[in-house]
């Protein structure tokens, strides 16, 4: 692929609204990373627009000739539905990263950067990318998006849990066009912002692919979406889970989707019989309890919300803690693979080895 004919557009938000709570500190850094590696590779200043919050003074330098605009709703809809839809050229390229959602229909949100809680802006992304499909776009039949954003069950910060706020119109479907989509969450699951580096986990090990990899590394046969499998996978056998996201979605460009986390796993252990009594049910409750992460109410919500969509809803909710764990060994042990996947995700946020290993031990019993 010649990267001349490739038109970029990449957008991180930080900043949303003026409000500090809803705050990030990896977006526009990351945002920056990509602009730098598709000029290293080739894509011309002139073909790549960056939309950023902040736009100004708090800006990383970004390469000359590129176009910095700010991130709010109006500026993003000039630029992916008039602008980027004039383009001519074969290859696209799209990377988002900031906060994000799933609405009361499963569709994937995103927020602009002028979004609030008294007017939650986001872009419906199922319904852009099916623009993009279609003949409302006339060239850029390749195309790749990348999106580092949470798929969260409900919008943050308290905002209105809608349908959504707009939809964008699709024409007719282009013979031989492909999108292949690589997503840092699946339903459900958040996506980690890491203040310390100033990067997203999903972003960071994206860019250390590219980097080395070149274009290739991104366009060529085997794809980003098979790296980042593999990649994850091998932290993950090492013992590094805490520092890598439990699940990672893509959409191929044959239309294929799924977790590609799971899909790379060795056959999960069969479900246990749900009926465990008290006795054997005992140590791994008490393990569970132990962990000072699920003691605590919001972040338990955080450690659930990891887990796969048909595990995270079929657990009976309790007000107490014991009853909570009771509920979540339970159910989780109803699902091939559910047990394993709980520890994974208990492991992501554990900060005490000591209890973490109790919990593993317990769970080797069952």
């Amino acid at each position: 692929m010649d990267p001349r004919d490739a038109f970029a557009v990449v957008v991180g938000i930080d900043r949303y609204g003026g409000l500090p709570a809803w705050d990030l500190a990896g977006p526009v850094a990351d945002a920056v990373r990509f602009v730098e590696w598709f000029r290293a590779v080739g894509v011309p200043a002139d073909r790549i627009v960056l939309l950023a919050s902040p736009a100004g003074a708090g800006l990383p330098p970004v390469p000359a000739g590129v176009d910095v605009r700010p991130a709010d709703r109006a500026t993003v809809r000039d630029v992916l539905i008039r602008e980027t839809a004039r383009q001519r050229g074969r290859a696209l390229f799209v990377v988002w990263g900031g906060h994000g959602f799933v609405d009361v229909e499963r569709r994937r949100r995103l927020y602009y950067a002028d979004a609030s809680p008294d007017d939650p802006l986001d872009l419906d992304l199922d319904s852009l990318l099916a623009r993009f499909a279609t003949d409302r776009v006339t060239h850029l039949d390749r195309q790749f998006w990348i999106v580092d954003a949470c798929q969260v069950e409900g919008p943050i910060g308290g905002a209105p849990r809608v349908g959504g706020h707009e939809t964008f119109e699709a024409g007719d479907a282009v013979r031989g066009r492909t999108q292949d989509v690589v997503f840092a969450a699946g339903f459900g699951q958040p996506a980690v912002d890491v203040p310390g580096q100033r990067t997203g986990l999903f972003s960071r090990e994206v860019l250390r692919i590219l980097e080395p990899g070149g274009l290739a590394a991104l366009t060529g046969a085997g794809g980003l979406a098979a790296q980042l499998r593999e990649v994850f996978s091998d932290l993950r056998a090492r013992g590094r889970t805490a520092q890598t996201p439990t699940y990672l979605w893509y959409r191929s460009g044959l239309g294929d989707e799924g977790h590609l986390l799971r899909a790379a796993r060795a056959a999960a252990p069969p479900a246990v019989d749900r009926r465990l009594g008290p006795a054997a049910l005992k140590p791994i409750v008490d393990a569970l309890q132990a962990i000072p992460e699920f003691e605590n109410p919001a972040a338990r919500e955080e450690i659930l919300r990891l887990l796969r969509g048909r595990i995270y809803a079929a657990i009976p909710r309790h007000q107490t803690t014991r009853l909570e764990a009771v509920s979540v060994v339970r159910t989780a042990l109803r699902f091939d693979g559910g047990l394993a996947e709980l520890l994974e995700a208990v492991r992501f946020f554990s900060s005490g080895d000591e209890a973490f290993a109790r919990l593993q031990a317990a769970a080797r019993e069952i």
